[in-house]
């Protein structure tokens, strides 16, 4: 982790770096987690970290590109301390920002979101003939 945030900061690999911290061990986590004998809890933690990462993702894809990398310095590295937040035990950032953020956007949008799902799909299957 220290070697990752150091890269970071010097601006070497900062995307591989950023890629490897909010995907690669979460996912292998998320495998240890579906893999483990439990209550489950573990696996809804990190069901949670996805889905603000995608959140999150989106909202880098537009503001990240367009804007932040601009004018933020040290846009990878906040990037990552944010991700590497969302999923530490200690802070249970994912938690927080569900229910803070994803939540109510979600909830607030379902019908919305259904309908576009809705629409995707028929796309979808008529585009290979189902």
């Amino acid at each position: 982790m220290v070697l990752a945030l150091f890269l970071t900061i010097l601006g070497t690999f900062e995307q591989v770096t950023v890629l490897a911290v909010g995907v690669i061990y979460p996912a292998f986590k998320s495998f240890e987690a579906l893999e483990s004998i439990g209550d489950g809890n573990d696996d809804k933690e990190w069901l949670t970290y996805w889905v603000c990462f995608a959140g999150f993702l989106v909202f880098d894809q537009v503001a990240g590109r367009i804007l932040l990398k601009r004018i933020v310095p040290f846009y990878f590295f906040i990037k990552m301390i944010f991700l590497v937040y969302l999923f530490h035990p200690r802070t249970k950032g994912a938690r927080h920002m569900y229910q803070l953020v994803m939540l109510p956007l979600l909830k607030g949008n379902h019908a919305e979101i259904i309908q576009m799902r809705d629409e995707v799909q028929g796309q979808i299957n008529n585009f290979f003939g189902n």
